[in-house]
């Protein structure tokens, strides 16, 4: 336990936040770093103690990295992390193609994996350096009048920031509950011992349910994080699915052969309604997949985890300074938050659940992978797109799609070969 952790709710009222922030995983303790930097008294709370583990795929984009840059934290996390600068994908028919990982000169050509429950431990000590403190505690309900109820006490502040990720049980109580539900599903488990995973990331579309991807990225040498995402709505069970797919799966099985399970197969919600989900109240406002910021085509979530922090600080930072000092921040002054997240990511989100709804089907998937070299071109902008080096228009030249919409994807092996092979 560090030394800015606070040990109980009388040490945390001394305090006197001018800002609680509820979640410590990448947005909150980003949101905290941020400012805590600027001078302002935070406090974060979380209801574990970290380090703690976090269910997800570990990947760190190019973007992510772009603002882990920005944070000061970059090359702390690269020292720990494997580095791939490949990516690879199976078709549902079982074509093959592979695109380089590119940031588009202002990001690096690379991404990242780090074990979430590392990940987030120096995110949070990072934040806690700058001069955030830390408590743990599970807040289940806001305070009238500003702050939040820990504990069985009230503790005060001027705005409340919620950075719960897809969990519901404090924000259904607030201004900022979600129409609806949780959006997506995934599952995840470590392997470890295995004969060579390879280095590059490996996403397959082939022998399970769509519109969903199972991934396979490697964190060592003999390691990797094994998971499956589905985001249709006829209530496929992640976890169930996932220990099928290592078994049965062709082309995971024999990557994963000899492998040896690390803990538990452990499945998690998604929230990816960035584009309906309320964002701010008075005294209140919502960072990374608390506001539904989880790419709705891929499931990604952590750089916009980050961006979205440095985009709230911003905002907060500047509504404290305007507003009364005895009264909670309104959300009127915290217009400019919401105004930056729609014009950065809402082009985004439209095109990623037009493709989620539209294009997550073998016939495109087939034709985007299964061209060869005639399709390199599209693969390797859809992915930048996805890894937010290069804007959403690029995807929807027409005539890429056009060759797309009229091509045929290349031959096959069929099931059986490939399971004799």
């Amino acid at each position: 336990m560090t030394s800015a952790t606070i040990k109980g709710s009388s040490m945390a009222k001394a305090i006197e936040p001018e800002v609680i922030i509820v979640g410590a995983g990448p947005a909150g303790s980003a949101t905290a770093y941020h400012l805590a930097s600027a001078g302002i008294r935070t406090l974060l709370i979380d209801k574990a103690a970290f380090p703690r583990d976090k269910v997800c795929g570990d990947c760190l984009s190019p973007r992510a990295q772009h603002y882990l840059g920005r944070l000061g934290l970059l090359e702390r996390v690269a020292a720990e992390a494997h580095q791939a600068t490949r990516i690879r994908f199976r078709a549902p028919g079982g074509a093959e193609a592979e695109t380089l990982i590119t940031g588009d000169g202002a990001m690096p050509n690379r991404t990242l994996v780090l074990a979430r429950r590392r990940f987030d431990l120096l995110l949070q000590e990072h934040a806690l350096a700058a001069g955030a403190r830390f408590q743990v505690g599970h807040v289940r309900a806001l305070a009238t009048g500003g702050g939040v109820e820990l504990e069985g006490e009230t503790l005060p502040a001027r705005l409340v920031v919620i950075a719960t990720g897809a969990a519901l049980s404090l924000i259904k109580r607030t201004a900022l509950a979600p129409r609806r539900g949780v959006h997506s599903v995934a599952a995840r488990c470590y392997l470890a011992q295995m004969s060579a995973p390879g280095p590059d990331l490996r996403f397959f579309f082939d022998h399970l349910p769509l519109p969903g991807y199972a991934w396979l990225f490697p964190t060592g040498p003999t390691s990797a994080n094994l998971g499956y995402w589905y985001s249709g709505g006829s209530g496929v069970s992640a976890a169930s699915l996932l220990p099928g797919l290592l078994k049965q799966h062709p082309e995971l099985s024999r990557l994963t052969a000899g492998g040896v399970g690390v803990g538990p197969v452990a499945g998690y919600p998604i929230r990816s309604d960035f584009l309906r989900a309320p964002k701010r109240a008075d005294g209140l406002l919502a960072v990374g997949e608390a506001a539904g910021l989880v790419n709705p085509f891929t499931g990604e979530g952590i750089d916009y985890a980050l961006e979205s922090a440095e985009l709230a600080a911003t905002s907060v930072i500047e509504a404290l300074r305007r507003a009364p000092s005895d009264r909670p921040v309104s959300a009127r002054s915290l217009a400019g938050y919401s105004r930056s997240l729609r014009q950065r990511f809402g082009a985004l989100f439209v095109l990623m659940e037009l493709a989620q709804r539209y294009a997550f089907t073998p016939w495109v998937f087939d034709r985007l992978f299964g061209r060869g070299a005639d399709g390199q071109q599209l693969v390797d902008t859809l992915i930048q797109v996805c890894f937010g080096a290069a804007p959403p228009s690029r995807v929807l030249a027409p005539l890429e799609l056009i060759r797309l919409i009229s091509s045929r994807p290349v031959a096959t092996t069929s099931v059986a070969e490939d399971k004799e092979s």
